[in-house]
């Protein structure tokens, strides 16, 4: 039995490490500002509100959720 719960815990520590590899990969509004990104326009559609961001020739979508100010979705749309 200590074998199947040492190797279950193993299982899920690697789970929770991928799961927090991949959700630090998340684009977020802050990161495009960061990275030198300018909000050219906003809109209130709904629960979010939708940026559009804008460096050089690229253009991308983001909607931000208006009740915790986090990232939703970020879409490169150019």
């Amino acid at each position: 039995m200590r074998f199947n719960l040492a190797w279950m815990v193993a299982v899920l520590a690697l789970i929770i490490d991928v799961g927090a590899a991949f959700a630090q990969r998340k684009p977020s509004v802050t990161g495009y500002l960061q990275q030198g990104y300018q909000i050219i326009n906003s809109t209130l559609g709904g629960p979010y509100l939708v940026l559009i961001l804008k460096k050089d020739a690229a253009v991308v979508l983001c909607s931000v959720t208006t009740a915790t100010g986090e990232t939703a979705e970020c879409q490169p749309i150019k």
